[in-house]
């Protein structure tokens, strides 16, 4: 009985340590994935930390970061939506996923050439561009809530965008690492982009914390954190643009068999030339060819409102 005992408790201890070493192996898998997934959803990432600000820059200082904490939510319960219907899809329809991406890619192509055209003064901006900021009026908490939805409206294209190209590049992987992917990516683009337009959002009120201080230092970087909030907001408008062009046209490249000679056409250039080509120039020509074609669509519609 001793001897069946200590047979039970070594193969016990044997399933314990194989098990432990899967563990192992399969964090190691979704860290490594995690970090090739975030490469390619770098742009995604900073779009939404550039665009975000922008909705918020108007609201009430005392709600700012509570406006925050609001989208924030709402992006998290989003992203656990879309997980699990993306793992659906890529199991039971992964014929989906590319149309999926490429209209995304069309709609950030769309964005980014509307952007570009508005600060060339090409096209006039939007009128109702700052309707989402929140103004001080009676009703704040209609004015509040338009804001949140606006923005949400915003992170939600971006996030089906970061879903849907972090399952693509897992797909063939077991499903808990594609779970486990899926869920850091998942995280790490909600809380790292809402914590950094957190930051943003509150500089200005740390420049006048400093400017009170006697010191003379803490009011001069308290003066320059003032002055320095309009420009880098509007630093970021550009950023934001750029991204959207850079990640749309490149969506749009590799998900249409028929383009995917555009990301090689310039190998024979010198010196990092072609890098420049695939990675910049290519993707972005492409995404104001097809926004250009997008807003000609849209004025020739005759149902607009």
């Amino acid at each position: 009985m001793s001897g069946l005992i200590s047979y039970i408790g070594a193969l016990a201890d044997d399933l314990s340590a194989v098990a432990t070493k899967v563990a192992a192996g399969s964090l190691d898998d979704i860290a490594n994935q995690t970090a090739k997934s975030l490469s390619k959803t770098a742009g995604i990432l900073i779009d939404d930390t550039a665009t975000i600000p922008q909705y918020v820059s108007n609201t009430a200082a005392k709600r700012e970061l509570p406006v925050i904490w609001k989208i924030t939510k709402k992006s998290l319960r989003n992203k656990a939506l879309m997980i699990p219907i993306a793992i659906l899809i890529t199991y039971f329809a992964p014929w989906i996923m590319a149309p999926i991406l490429i209209l995304g890619g069309s709609y950030l192509a769309y964005e980014g050439t509307e952007s570009l055209a508005e600060k060339l003064e090409l096209i006039k901006a939007h009128e109702h561009a700052h309707d989402h900021s929140m103004p001080d009026t009676q009703d704040l908490t209609a004015a509040e809530d338009a804001t949140v939805n606006s923005a949400v409206r915003t992170d939600t294209i971006l996030s089906i965008e970061i879903i849907a190209l972090t399952i693509s590049s897992v797909a063939t992987e077991p499903l808990a690492t594609q779970l486990g992917v899926l869920i850091v990516v998942a995280l790490i683009a909600t809380f790292a982009v809402y914590g950094i337009v957190g930051m943003i959002i509150k500089m200005d009120d740390v420049g006048f914390y400093l400017q009170e201080k006697q010191n003379k230092l803490y009011q001069a970087i308290g003066s320059l954190l003032i002055k320095g909030m309009p420009k880098v907001l509007k630093t970021l408008g550009w950023i934001g643009m750029i991204a959207m062009l850079m990640v749309g046209g490149s969506i749009i490249m590799h998900n249409i068999d028929q383009l995917h000679f555009l990301s090689s056409f310039a190998n024979n250039l010198p010196s990092i030339l072609p890098l420049l080509m695939e990675l910049f120039i290519t993707p972005v020509t492409l995404a104001i060819v097809v926004g250009i074609l997008i807003i000609t669509i849209k004025k020739l519609t005759p149902f607009q409102t």
